[in-house]
């Protein structure tokens, strides 16, 4: 047994007023962005699973929208109580689990990293009749300024960990907005704290550069195609094994050319095949909505705590004055 998978990471901008300047679309707003955004991605993603980061308050008008997708995640919640990351799938989606990041740095500074709660959303997938993977949706801590790199460094480490304390051992696929390429590795390490210590490849390093991952110097890096911050990596187990065939970049446009989001998609195509027994989920879980009530009140509490937090945190308007602007960081 075997197939193909072909997957997209895509960073779909949906930061409330922020994400409508993002792009060089700017006559739609909000709520018709997004569902614009989902109409497009029906028609001509070419996908099976699409991992979203930065769908916050406008995730119902996206998840609308997708209607070729039949299995989706339920959004946590817009800014400041979602993560903005979620699965639009074909395939059938279990075990939805949302972790939150145990470092992360910037109210007012590095990028306001901490006025939403990124992390890495984990999933199982049933890629065909009874043969499972593991599905990692991750965005990392923003900018490069000194403390967001340590916070980053210590996100890679973070989904290291995850990965390696399994109990399941299942082939798993990890894809996302890393922001950072190999090519910075001196400063966050990814490849030595998560490829490495996790034992993944990276579908853009198998494809496009020889399968480095580990930089060294300018000389020796080659690659056919230039590195982007959103990745997509996988790793064999559970019976099953997995192989990157292709990995491109997809700009979605309006009829004039216009973009919608200041990140381009990542596509990779990816053949599996069942060359053992299969390792399945001692449980299978739906995704289900959260209680509106309960969510009501989660939303009131973070909108409080943000506010608090904030003001409590106005000495990093002197940190980004040392650092410069935020954009001159962002890498």
């Amino acid at each position: 047994m075997g197939g193909k998978l072909n997957i997209m990471t895509y960073n779909v901008s949906g930061i409330p007023v922020v994400g409508d300047n993002q792009g060089s679309q700017r006559a739609l707003k909000g709520n018709a962005r997004m569902e614009k955004i989902g109409e497009i991605l029906c028609r001509d993603s070419n996908c099976d699973i699409i991992g979203a980061q930065e769908d916050f308050n406008h995730h119902p008008a996206l998840a609308k929208a997708m209607k070729a997708f039949k299995y989706q995640s339920f959004s946590k919640g817009g800014i400041p109580l979602g993560d903005g990351l979620n699965i639009f799938s074909k395939l059938p989606v279990y075990n939805v689990k949302r972790t939150k990041w145990r470092k992360c740095f910037g109210y007012l500074a590095g990028a306001n990293d901490r006025l939403a709660e990124k992390g890495i959303l984990s999933s199982v997938i049933e890629i065909e009749k009874g043969v499972y993977v593991d599905f990692y949706v991750v965005h990392t801590d923003a900018s490069n300024d000194p403390k967001s790199l340590v916070a980053r460094k210590d996100n890679f480490l973070q989904i290291a960990e995850m990965i390696n304390s399994r109990k399941e051992d299942r082939a798993i696929i990890v894809m996302g907005d890393f922001n950072t390429t190999f090519c910075l590795n001196e400063k966050d390490e990814p490849y030595e704290m998560l490829i490495e210590k996790a034992g993944l490849t990276d579908s853009w390093a198998v494809i496009h550069n020889g399968g480095k991952c580990d930089y060294k110097n300018e000389k020796d890096w080659n690659p056919t195609l230039k590195e982007t911050l959103d990745r997509v990596m996988y790793k064999s187990g559970g019976g099953v094994e997995i192989k990157a065939k292709n990995y491109e970049y997809v700009e979605f446009t309006d009829e004039k050319g216009e973009t919608y989001t200041d990140h381009v998609s990542t596509r990779a195509y990816l053949e599996y095949e069942v060359v053992g027994e299969v390792t399945k989920p001692a449980f299978l879980e739906e995704p289900k909505p959260e209680n509106k009530v309960l969510q009501f009140l989660k939303v009131s509490f973070a909108f409080v705590k943000t506010l608090v937090m904030g003001i409590l945190h106005l000495y990093e308007l002197i940190y980004n004055k040392k650092y410069g602007k935020i954009s001159d960081y962002m890498p």
